[in-house]
């Protein structure tokens, strides 16, 4: 009976007007509901739908005032402040309501917010929610200062009561700045939020005025009223300068205030909102006190000493006060750049934190370093007194490039307690990445290092600390901890001699090459040991570089013996050592051209001996010989050692792709004798990485007089590159093998689950299933450990997630699906390597109908193997720096015959795995091995869609175009061919240039056609695809149309990658192609800006309202696919929270970026169209603008949107007095009131 009747009263109501009183009863019953642990779910849901529903009701404000007396429930008065507080926001508390206003301010000035008028006896919960709807009623529903005059005068009187009044009184304050900073303030108009904020700053001198009464003379020691206090200064940091705190002492205040240990994180946040931020202004105008504050925090670094009983909430503070001197050094670098005796605080303070044991410490002193090191070295003539480098910053960053220090550490003293203290920290942060921490020092000290071997003085000194440090360190004779010892060395060596340069000196790269002989003479007694000088080796190719270019001899002693070194352990070692030494090959071959140059024919001559020694890894070696090669610069040598190589090779391939190249003997070969299937990988593996260590000179002058410049085509003909690539004979020769192959591949061995594979026999087909309906426990590993590292511990299980059937050898099974992953993995990177040289490939004639197969083929595969494609053929091509050895025009066309191919065949794959992926769980995955197949199914699915996007989005978001001019054509304002035309800007200083336009086309190619005209030359093209994307109207039509494909899918962050894709094209709309981040007043005023923007509202507002109303689908709760992104994608729709604050989902913020560009460029050609015409850019005259009033239209389909709220958006927009986040502000207002679930409010109680 009781669950009845909570139903029938919680429950919406279901008459007319409703009595303010019985309102409230329902109210009271409907949180005593939600309170009630016993409480039925059925009844707790409609519970929680009516306090959803109430701030709705006509009668809520009448019915919150009921209940916010002393009578009430605690937990109702919380829902009824809560309630007061929404209603003033939302503009149901008008003004002139003085009632409401009033009765807030008795419950403060007159103590009737409890009983008995002690306040202590309220909730402090109550309390807060008091104060926020007190400051509420003051910004929203009243003329607050002039029109409220008395407010701040009794609240400061009703703070000297008691100290929980003064607590009440700052409280009302704070939350008066926290709604001014909140987006919901960008409802207010902008005159009266500037008119608060003003006001704010001009009372602080009273509020600090009441701060310093009461907490030292009215009611000290009160942690309740010191924590009101700093959470003040903390508040209102954001608008008061610093100098109006130091002014009024509030620094000596928070100072004394950092011994109590309930307030110091508070304490520490307030200095931190202080001075995270440039504080160049207030130096200027108080450098004594400034110098005296940053020296407080900075010896407060100083003071934070580890001990044996440090709990985890004095850590936090350590962390936090190292955190903050990192934000200080971040945020204020001119600052500290012109002021030494800054320099020298923050140099002590970095100091401690570097010897602080903690990785999380050092890596924000790790932080500071390099930003402090380059404002003491680069301008000066000598180093400081203060940067003693050997004696003090060198063994603390030594300390910092260990893993872990070893208890017997002996090379230099350390403070007592030191490896404990490490791992007692370690143990409080169990919870952090410390091994991502590690490598982030290790990035920081790279850092440094690059900032001292800018300065021979500074660098030297780094030298000879590991001069003196090295021997002791590399001796691995007996004490324990000897191998901590030569990694750590090693990392510190690394960080040194990767950016050591010419500029370094002579002394410091003959200081180099001594220590680098030393690492290479040094004996290791172990594998691992080895290994580590392996992973060092892979990086000095730089330095041995910089010691060629300065020295007299050419030798190459050095270079010889490190070579030498890397050989013997190529044809000695084991199977691991042998990889990384083969890659330490590469490495050293590609970065140390200068050094190599004088000795590459010996090299040459001992690797290419090796060759036929080596039982796998024989296309390492092939990869660092080419390397090597290119240290010629000649076209011809590189050339010639190209087809030497790559000739028998060739020789074999070609027979080979006869043999194998149709889907029955690939079957034939699989399920037989897999020697050919073998010996074909091998071939891929070898063409894949020489073609991709095959690179061309950038400058002009090393490919003018190298030999690699291409003839200009001829007129008429077709586009080239700019640059030949000395393996260019060789991937045009192998080329047509690899496209038969990759067609026969892909029909015979289908993997999606749904194909049968063609041209194969039924019994044929039967066995293959057991290959082509699994995955190689690789492939799994690789899904998983790719997606989601939680689950790195479970990549063993995959082992035998697909065991082979019964009958069939379990070794032959396993070994066939690991061959069959590799050939299609080396298969994909051997033909987007081969079309990255470009000369031979993608300039062959018959390019466009080989590579049509490569569309076909992204259908029916598995979507993680419609990621290998994506990933390793076209982002090879259409990545930042694809195809830079092309002239523009060759770039141009290749787009324009790929794209629009390309991406649509991409996206109808993707859709039809989402498709897949509604269906419930049993019918993904029809087979036993249901689960492992469903799980890669779904995360291949995910992968593929994040790579597709990034794809899509890289072709927008780099590179530019010139802006082609479109006349407009039509009668309205915005299209008349007959009027003068609005001069850009710049447009009187520029010539050469057509602003008259053409025929208008109204295609997408129109905002980028001045870029057709660069692809005739043969310069080298800008960095990325903008420009000849949008020269082709095809082309940009296929990346409007695959951004649109990508937001019905479910990824939330493929969704979000998608909406920044859609904002930039929106800006190179708007702009004509110039730009992808923000527009320039010369767009709006360009004459063809209003047939921009009306391509604009068919490309980007039209699909972002369209998802806007019908958003993409919930995830099925019982699914594999809600296991894998359930919570991120219920992050991504649902509203943030913080600090009681509510603010806009990712979501919304995301539409609001893409739609912004486009209305407020809208906007600004209103402007100009109506300058043009001579009227007012005013509201009423947009219906004259067709483009505007069509978005507005759209724009009122929103749920929660009307066209007021739409003309007041767009009133904002013409505000010249509204700032760029106000405006951006108001959009989002109404995006997120269209897009973002209504929050339960009873839940905030419960």
């Amino acid at each position: 009976r009781a669950g009845r009747s909570a139903r029938r009263r919680a429950g919406p109501s279901q008459g007319g007007m409703e009595d303010p009183t019985a309102l409230a009863a329902r109210i009271t019953e409907a949180i005593q509901v939600l309170q009630a642990p016993q409480t039925s779910p059925e009844v707790r849901r409609s519970a929680n739908e009516f306090v959803l529903q109430v701030r709705e009701h006509p009668a809520a404000v009448a019915a919150a005032t009921r209940l916010c007396t002393p009578e009430a429930p605690p937990f109702a008065r919380f829902f009824a402040f809560q309630l007061l507080a929404h209603a003033a926001e939302s503009g149901k508390i008008r003004a002139e309501d003085v009632q409401v206003r009033t009765s807030l301010l008795d419950m403060l000035a007159n103590s009737t917010l409890a009983a008995s008028g002690d306040l202590q006896e309220v909730p402090a919960f109550v309390r807060e929610k008091f104060a926020q709807a007190l400051a509420a009623v003051a910004v929203y529903s009243s003329e607050w200062p002039a029109g409220w005059l008395d407010l701040q005068q009794q609240v400061f009187l009703a703070g000297k009561r008691s100290r929980v009044h003064a607590t009440l009184a700052l409280t009302v304050f704070r939350n008066v700045s926290e709604v001014l900073q909140s987006d919901a303030a960008s409802r207010l108009p902008v005159q009266r939020r500037k008119q608060l904020q003003t006001h704010l700053r001009e009372l602080c001198g009273e509020l600090f005025t009441f701060i310093a009464a009461a907490v030292t003379n009215l009611f000290p020691g009160s942690p309740e009223l010191d924590r009101a206090a700093v959470l003040l200064v903390q508040e209102l940091s954001a608008v008061v300068p610093v100098k109006a705190f130091l002014q009024a002492d509030i620094d000596t205040f928070l100072r004394l205030k950092l011994s109590d240990t309930t307030v110091r994180t508070e304490v520490v946040q307030a200095f931190s909102e202080w001075l995270a931020r440039d504080v160049a202004k207030d130096w200027k105008e108080s450098p004594g006190r400034m110098l005296q504050l940053v020296t407080v925090i900075c010896d407060l670094a100083g003071q934070c000493k580890p001990s044996e009983s440090m709990g985890a909430s004095e850590y936090e503070v350590h962390k936090s006060v190292a955190m903050l001197v990192r934000d200080f050094v971040d945020s204020n670098k001119p600052t500290l750049e012109r002021r030494p005796e800054l320099q020298a605080v923050v140099h002590a303070a970095g100091l401690n934190m570097l010897r602080y044991p903690s990785i999380c410490v050092q890596l924000e002193a790790t932080s500071i370093m390099p930003h402090l090191l380059k404002a003491a070295v680069a301008k000066a003539s000598s180093l400081p007194t203060w940067l003693r480098i050997k004696e003090d910053l060198m063994p603390p960053l030594f300390l910092c490039s260990f893993k872990q220090v070893p208890a017997n550490f002996s090379l230099f003293p350390l403070p007592p307690g030191y490896p404990q203290a490490m791992l007692a920290t370690c143990e409080l942060d169990a919870e952090e990445d410390l091994a991502g921490n590690q490598v982030a020092i290790r990035g920081r000290l790279r850092e440094c290092m690059a900032v001292l071997a800018t300065t021979s003085s500074a660098i030297l000194a780094v030298l000879e600390f590991l001069h003196e440090l090295l021997p002791r360190a590399l001796d691995t004779t007996g004490a324990e901890g000897s191998f901590l010892n030569y990694e750590a060395a090693l990392t510190l060596l690394e960080c040194t001699v990767a950016n050591l340069r010419v500029a370094s000196g002579q002394q410091a790269l003959e200081a180099c090459r001594a220590l680098l002989v030393r690492v290479l003479q040094t004996n290791a007694p172990s594998a691992a040991h080895e290994t580590r000088r392996l992973e060092f080796l892979t990086r000095v190719g730089g330095a041995l570089d910089a010691c060629a270019e300065v020295s007299q001899s050419s030798d190459r002693q050095e270079v010889v013996l490190l070579f030498n070194h890397l050989f013997r352990i190529v044809e000695a070692g084991d199977s691991e050592l042998r990889k990384k030494a083969l890659v330490s090959c590469v490495a050293v071959s590609k970065a140390a051209p200068n050094a190599i140059r004088p000795v590459l024919q010996a090299l040459v001559d001992k690797a290419a001996a090796l060759l036929s020694c080596i039982p796998d890894e024989q296309h390492s070696l092939c990869e660092a010989l080419v390397a090597a090669s290119t240290a010629a610069q000649n076209f011809e040598q590189q050339q010639a050692l190209v087809q030497n190589l790559l000739g028998p090779l060739v020789t074999q391939w070609v027979p080979l792709v006869d043999a194998i190249a149709a889907p029955d003997k690939l079957a034939a070969s699989l399920l037989g004798d897999r020697a050919q299937l073998d010996i074909s990988h091998r071939l891929l593996q070898c063409f894949w990485a020489c073609f991709r260590s095959s690179r061309v000179p950038t400058r002009p002058d090393v490919v003018a007089s190298g030999g690699f410049g291409a003839a200009p085509p001829q007129p008429g003909g077709a586009p080239g590159v700019a640059v030949r690539n000395p393996a260019g004979t060789i991937a045009a020769a192998v080329l047509p093998g690899l496209i038969r192959l990759y067609r026969a591949f892909h029909a015979a061995f289908p993997s999606d689950g749904i194909r049968q594979p063609a041209g194969i026999g039924a019994e044929v087909v039967h066995r293959l299933l057991t290959y082509i309906n699994a995955m190689d426990k690789e492939e799994l590993k690789n899904l998983t450990s790719s997606f989601d590292t939680k689950r790195l511990e479970e990549a063993d299980t995959w082992d035998s997630a697909l065991p082979p059937p019964q009958g069939d050898d379990p070794a032959r099974v396993l070994q066939g699906r690991q061959l069959l992953y590799n050939f299609r993995l080396s298969l994909y990177r051997c033909l987007g390597a081969a079309l990255g040289v470009q000369d031979g490939t993608v300039t062959h004639p018959e390019v466009n109908s080989l590579l049509s197969c490569a569309f076909e083929s992204l259908q029916g595969v598995h979507p993680y193997h419609v990621e290998l494609q994506l990933r390793n053929i076209w982002l090879v091509l259409f990545c930042v720096s694809g195809m830079s050895s092309s002239t523009e025009g060759l770039r141009a066309s290749f787009a324009a015959a790929m794209l629009p191919k390309l991406l649509p065949a991409a996206a109808s794959s993707l859709n039809e795995c989402w498709r897949r992926l509604q269906l419930p769980d049993a019918q993904i995955c029809n087979c036993a091995e249901g689960s492992a197949l469903l799980w890669a199914m779904c995360t291949g699915t995910i992968m593929a869609s994040r790579t597709y996007v990034e794809l899509v989005t890289s072709l927008v978001l780099h590179g530019g175009t010139s802006p082609a001019a479109a006349p407009s054509t039509g009668p309205t304002m915005e299209a008349s061919a007959d009027e003068p035309q609005p001069m850009e800007k710049s447009g009187g200083k520029k010539k050469g240039r057509d602003r008259t336009g053409g025929a208008a086309k109204n295609q997408m190619s129109d905002v980028g056609g001045g870029a057709a005209a660069a692809g005739a030359g043969t310069s080298k093209p800008p960095a990325g695809w903008a420009g000849p994307v949008f020269s082709a109207g095809e082309s940009a039509e296929a990346v409007q149309r695959a951004l649109c494909a990508v937001v019905g899918w479910q990824d939330p962050k493929a969704l979000g990658h998608a909406l920044t894709g859609m904002h930039a094209l929106a800006v190179r709309l708007m702009s004509g192609g110039e730009a992808h981040n923000q527009l320039k007043d010369a767009h709006a005023a360009s004459p063809d800006a209003p047939q921009r923007s009306t391509l604009a509202l068919r490309a980007v507002v039209q699909p972002l309202v369209g998802l806007c109303r019908q958003l993409p689908p919930a995830l099925p709760g019982d699914g594999a696919l809600h296991t894998v992104i359930g919570k991120p994608f219920f992050d991504f729709f649902a509203p943030e929270r913080s600090q009681g604050q509510v603010s806009a989902s990712p979501f919304a913020v995301g539409i609001t970026n893409a739609l912004f560009p486009v209305l407020s460029g809208m906007c600004q050609v209103f402007v100009q169209v109506c300058r043009k015409h001579q009227v007012r850019p005013e509201v009423q005259h947009i219906v004259q603008f067709s483009a505007l009033a069509e978005a507005c239209q759209m724009l009122a389909t929103l749920r929660h949107a009307d066209e007021g709220a739409v003309h007041g958006l767009v009133a904002t927009l013409l505000d010249d007095g509204a700032d760029a986040k106000m405006k951006r502000g108001a959009l989002r207002n109404i995006v997120s009131k269209a897009v973002d679930a209504d929050l339960a409010l009873g839940g905030v109680a419960a």
